[in-house]
């Protein structure tokens, strides 16, 4: 085969190894995936906190707060629920083992918007 033939063929292959390559990286989920911390609060922690973060009877039993509570997120500093989150309280377990530092972030700003919006 003629160098240029061999230059081809080698410029195509590696054209096509990189674009499976690329196909690739995304199928098997080498590039980061974007957060969606509602289904990460479904997922930890409706079980207590219900989906609309009022609390389950499960949670009650507990005494999970009322996350929806607009007097209870009054009191509470974005802080506070960081380390809630991170470390656990009461019986609430810490997720800083099972979650990556961003989810947990993303699940303290979700937090913040269980309050219902008020009606002006």
């Amino acid at each position: 085969m003629g160098d240029w033939k061999r230059a081809v063929c080698y410029t195509i292959f590696s054209f096509v190894f990189f674009c499976l390559y690329s196909g690739f990286s995304t199928v098997w989920g080498q590039e980061e995936e974007e957060i969606n911390p509602k289904k990460l609060f479904e997922y930890h922690c409706a079980t207590c906190h219900g989906e609309n973060g009022k609390g389950t009877k499960r949670g009650r039993e507990l005494k999970a707060p009322d996350l929806a509570d607009s007097d209870w997120q009054a009191q509470k500093k974005d802080e506070e629920i960081l380390n809630s989150i991170i470390n656990g309280k009461n019986k609430m377990p810490r997720w800083s083992d099972k979650l990556k530092p961003e989810e947990i972030q993303a699940l303290a700003g979700y937090v913040r918007k269980l309050v219902p919006k008020k009606r002006t």
